[in-house]
């Protein structure tokens, strides 16, 4: 009785064992697959508006066979390293693509119907250089997904019946309307310079009565690209840095300048001075709009031309003062004013006589 009993639990387990792995192969059954033509590759490069990326814009990618239940890694036909290539910069990024029709191309390579197993990784290096003054530096994506390709028997030999992709065990959307199928890499430019300074905006004051030595608090103020921080700039002295505002600040006479010597390329900025009457300002150089005439009150806001994406760029700030208000009497001219003085006194003494009489 106590064995009947045994063999009944066995038999039981034996039978909850089937049943799901019936179940399992009836999921696996029911997977919606997408085309090939529909799954799609992405890479995606987040670089700043303005830098040259064609050294680094394009990359390359492994498919090795991982086999399956229905083919082993031998009987997987080898596919060659591919390639994605990205656009143009825009917004901060550069993208290309590549859907998977264009990496399997033929299903007769295959030797027969089945699930073939391919595992997807980027393999192109990452690098970190330093040329001409400029560090560059490239990370790529370790990420690493799994695509299964769907092979059926067809009156012509064998086709193909669709692809799904995973990642971490699952699975993912690779279609092209937000595909989830992408590798992101970085890459960063800062450019470094100790001589005449990657930007340097400079004082000068001119006109007759222009003080050289009357010093103007002028600022430039940064907007950094994504991948940059406050700790890849630097400001030579007499400038001093306000890492959370992104200002430099100084107070320059004649001659004088605010130097950067290292920025992140694709750094735009704006050139602002507080104004001191009765000198007018001229901002010129590199900047969106440079003045053609002086302007006064305070400047702000004064934009830079471009990114930045190598040293030397310029921007003057002109201080000008061409005359100056008499304050006193000239001395030499006293002995007229005292007799014009004295000729009014003389005409108002005798209306007020002349009006007393008529009284």
């Amino acid at each position: 009785m106590k064995m009947r009993r045994i063999l009944s639990v066995l038999l039981a387990l034996v039978l909850v064992v089937t049943m799901n792995g019936m179940c399992v192969k009836a999921a696996d059954a029911g997977v919606t697959k997408n085309t090939l033509e529909e799954a799609t590759m992405k890479k995606e490069l987040t670089v700043a508006d303005g830098i040259d990326i064609s050294a680094v814009k394009t990359f390359k990618f492994s498919f090795t066979p991982a086999g399956s239940d229905t083919a082993t890694a031998d009987e997987h036909p080898a596919i060659t390293e591919q390639t994605i290539e990205v656009g143009a910069v825009s917004g901060g990024k550069a993208t290309g693509t590549l859907t998977l029709d264009q990496v399997f191309t033929n299903a007769n390579a295959f030797p027969h119907a089945g699930e073939y197993i391919y595992t997807v990784k980027e393999t192109t290096t990452a690098s970190n250089t330093t040329e001409n003054g400029v560090t560059k530096v490239l990370t790529v994506d370790s990420a690493e997904y799994k695509v299964h390709v769907y092979v059926i028997n067809d009156t012509q030999g064998l086709k193909f019946d669709g692809v799904t992709v995973e990642k971490d065990g699952e699975k993912i959307d690779p279609t092209t309307d937000e595909t989830k199928f992408v590798f992101k890499n970085e890459y960063k430019e800062t450019i470094e310079e100790n001589e005449d300074g990657v930007l340097k905006v400079t004082k000068s004051i001119t006109g007759d009565y222009g003080d050289k030595t009357k010093k103007f608090t002028v600022t430039v103020t940064l907007v950094l690209p994504e991948l940059a921080t406050a700790d890849d700039v630097a400001v030579a002295a007499p400038a001093t840095f306000d890492p959370e505002t992104l200002t430099a600040t100084a107070e320059l006479s004649d001659g004088e300048s605010i130097k950067f010597t290292k920025l992140p390329a694709g750094t735009t900025f704006t050139v602002g001075e507080t104004q001191q009457d009765p000198y007018k300002s001229k901002i010129t150089g590199d900047v969106e709009t440079p003045d053609t005439d002086y302007v006064a009150g305070d400047r702000a806001d004064v934009k830079g031309k471009a990114p930045i994406t190598e040293a030397g760029v310029e921007v003057s700030v002109e201080n000008n003062r061409e005359d100056v208000i008499p304050t006193g009497i000239i001395i030499n001219n006293l002995p007229y004013i005292l007799l014009v003085l004295v000729a009014m006194i003389g005409i108002a003494y005798l209306s007020m006589k002349k009006r007393a009489r008529n009284f």
